[in-house]
């Protein structure tokens, strides 16, 4: 038996890597998926595989920093569809250089993105799944929302927060049937290092975005993996799903020793790894 079959789940920065990786997954499980994007090219090229599939699907355009935008898009889905049984809440962008080089702009960006467009998803619709007493909501997290990682100072504090946020809404929403699960995947072959923001520099000074994306295009792991841990996560009610496998010795190793953790990553940092400072 499919586990979302005839569910109805939203998707967010659903166009492209995990989001679509995630929105297509829920779609074979029988699922009617609306896939939200910044880009609406993307969102609905989506939700056409998904329409292709014999699914209802829906690409919608939204920007998820932006409050008002969000509570446009939960009024409108509300009174058209109802309260969505899953929600999966994945849009992100990633950002690295080192703390002298990042600006306060750079702060509101990611934050705006990576935790307050979880935040507002959550204010807006949360409270129908609490009326209706069960939905499973999925939170994209990072393997740098674990472990800490120098030079990408508000990745890791978005990354960490939205932890956090799942373990406390976890044991809060389970009162309401309500799973709450984070994934935190490692390398991952999308888009998130490309379009983000890369400032690091080897000792001359030139820049290393390029072998930042290659390195992800070549080394990382295909999304499919990442959304087939999550959706496992929701079924199973973790809260907290390291992945993929690479992802797990990192892992373990802040948990076990977080002082050796530490000065690892400060030798690393140190020497210009992994891409330069």
């Amino acid at each position: 038996m499919k586990a979302f079959n005839k569910n109805l789940a939203i998707v967010t920065g659903g166009g492209s890597g995990i989001g679509r990786s995630l929105a297509l997954a829920l779609a074979k499980q029988g699922a009617s998926v609306a896939v939200t994007d910044v880009n609406e090219q993307r969102a609905n090229e989506v939700a056409g595989e998904i329409r292709g599939m014999g699914n209802d699907a829906w690409g919608i355009a939204v920007d998820h920093s932006d409050k008002e935008a969000v509570k446009k898009f939960a009024d409108r889905f509300i009174k058209e569809h109802g309260c969505p049984d899953v929600m999966c809440l994945n849009a992100g962008v990633g950002h690295s250089a080192p703390l002298e080089r990042i600006t306060l702009e750079d702060w509101e960006w990611v934050l705006g993105v990576n935790l307050w467009g979880v935040i507002y998803m959550l204010h807006f619709f949360t409270p129908e799944m609490i009326k209706r007493q069960s939905g499973k909501i999925l939170i994209t997290s990072s393997l740098a929302g674990i472990t800490p990682i120098p030079g990408m100072a508000p990745y890791c504090t978005s990354k960490f927060a939205l932890v956090g946020l799942t373990e406390s809404l976890s044991s809060e929403l389970a009162a309401h049937n309500i799973t709450v699960s984070a994934i935190c995947p490692g390398y991952i072959n999308t888009n998130i290092v490309r379009d983000g923001k890369i400032d690091l520099r080897d000792g001359k000074g030139a820049s290393k975005a390029e072998e930042a994306v290659k390195f992800y295009a070549t080394k990382g792991v295909s999304p499919d993996i990442v959304a087939r841990d999550g959706l496992r996560a929701l079924r199973r009610k973790i809260s907290i799903m390291p992945t993929p496998l690479h992802a797990w010795p990192q892992y373990l190793l802040h948990r076990m020793s977080p002082s050796f953790y530490v000065w690892a990553f400060k030798q690393g940092w140190k020497r210009g790894l992994p891409f330069g400072r």
